[in-house]
């Protein structure tokens, strides 16, 4: 017998921003691209990756896999640290592509402490943010145009966390032009442990 059950509803944009949050529905996606909303319940129906072991374990699995933003609103790279919470974005690097976006970043932060030190005394050029660092300092971490077509190009799939907290801990959606990667990941990580059950509309899921 599975532990748990995993919850998913997939569609494309065009479909599933009609019922989805103001955050999603302004993602500037295009109709077909891949999206889908995950969340889990347990044996006697309770929500949440967090109600069984195996479901925390999946989770703590997924986020070992990512890039992703910390409480803090600070950038970290995949690791097994235990976390409390689940990230509000997760990015999974494609072939080294997003890789590569973190470096720019991470050289940006360097090149603008020097800048700052540097321009006190003479006139210096000013660095020029990368894309992923105009996404990473903007308050909202809203999705523009030119983000979006970074973060498809460079992830296989990006997941942010349904932090309202109606789907249970741990419930995300995820996005990419191309979803199969994601669940061939996520449910090697999940079998054997877990049911998938895939429902035709999100007013199927389970809600708190």
């Amino acid at each position: 017998m599975n532990d748990y059950k995993i919850i998913c509803y997939r569609a494309k944009f065009d479909d599933f921003k009609k019922t989805s949050s103001a955050r999603i529905k302004n993602i500037p996606a295009e109709v077909n691209d891949d999206f889908a909303l995950l969340a889990s319940v347990d044996q006697k129906g309770t929500i949440g990756f967090n109600k069984t072991i195996q479901g925390s374990a999946a989770i703590k699995a997924l986020i070992a896999s990512c890039y992703y933003i910390d409480i803090d609103g600070r950038l970290q790279s995949p690791s097994n640290n235990e976390l409390c919470y689940m990230p509000f974005f997760m990015f999974r690097d494609k072939d080294g592509e997003f890789e590569l976006a973190v470096r720019a970043h991470r050289q940006y932060e360097i090149d603008i402490k020097k800048y700052e030190v540097l321009s006190r005394h003479r006139s210096v050029d000013k660095p020029i943010a990368p894309m992923l660092t105009t996404f990473l300092q903007n308050d909202e971490l809203s999705i523009s145009h030119d983000v979006y077509e970074l973060l498809k190009r460079s992830c296989h799939y990006v997941a942010i966390a349904k932090i309202s907290g109606e789907y249970g801990h741990g419930a995300f959606d995820v996005f990419s032009n191309d979803l199969t990667y994601f669940f061939e990941e996520f449910g090697s990580i999940t079998a054997g442990t877990a049911e998938w059950v895939m429902v035709d509309a999100l007013s199927q899921l389970p809600i708190n």
